[in-house]
């Protein structure tokens, strides 16, 4: 009802992810700090309001990873915040897809309050592409991220890169076993309260 998303607006302020990047709510003014990064977000009913751990650890990998120019492909785009990351970080092809339809035109609607109109949302899973990136992020359920790990391993150009997130510190053996059995190289663990998320590279 009214009243709750009322509450929910009251509550939700900017998040700092990193000291570049910030996460706006839509209705909130906020003056940014030089150079800093500004994401303004309505999420609506999708996942992804940049103040979840496993969103903030895909953002930091985005952050420290991506290079300018970069294809990057967002896997399970949820409101589409880290397609929009990638391009604020100067990615040049940015595609996103999900399986639920309802979140795609929030998305759209999202890259449009950012001006990022040209990024590319769809409705659709990994083993569906065919396009190769030099950057994937996919902030899944760590049991569908075991089961797709062969599709987004073939949407990865040689030395790509991928930031798998979304996994409980307790089940990331489910993970690291997709991992190795893809062979995929772990680059790095981040770690973010009980949450982790891995940077592997083909």
């Amino acid at each position: 009802n009214q009243d709750w998303s009322k509450k929910w607006k009251e509550k939700w302020t900017v998040t700092h992810v990193t000291d570049q990047i910030a996460v706006v709510p839509s209705w909130l003014e906020y003056e940014p700090k030089e150079n800093e990064i500004i994401i303004t977000l309505d999420p609506g009913c999708a996942f992804g309001t940049g103040t979840h751990q496993t969103t903030q650890l895909c953002m930091k990998a985005i952050e420290k990873y991506l290079k300018k120019g970069d294809s990057m492909a967002d896997i399970g785009t949820g409101s589409g915040i880290l397609a929009i990351c990638a391009k604020k970080f100067g990615a040049n092809i940015v595609y996103g897809c999900d399986n639920d339809e309802t979140v795609i035109d929030v998305c759209i609607e999202n890259a449009g309050i950012n001006g990022v109109n040209d990024i590319k949302f769809e409705l659709k899973t990994a083993d569906k592409l065919t396009e190769k990136y030099d950057f994937v992020c996919a902030n899944i359920l760590h049991n569908v991220l075991a089961e797709i790990m062969g599709d987004l391993k073939n949407i990865m150009k040689p030395q790509a890169k991928m930031v798998l997130s979304g996994i409980l510190d307790e089940k990331k053996p489910v993970v690291l076993d997709a991992i190795q059995k893809h062979g995929l190289k772990i680059v790095e663990t981040l770690t973010q309260d009980q949450w982790v998320a891995f940077v592997v590279e083909r």
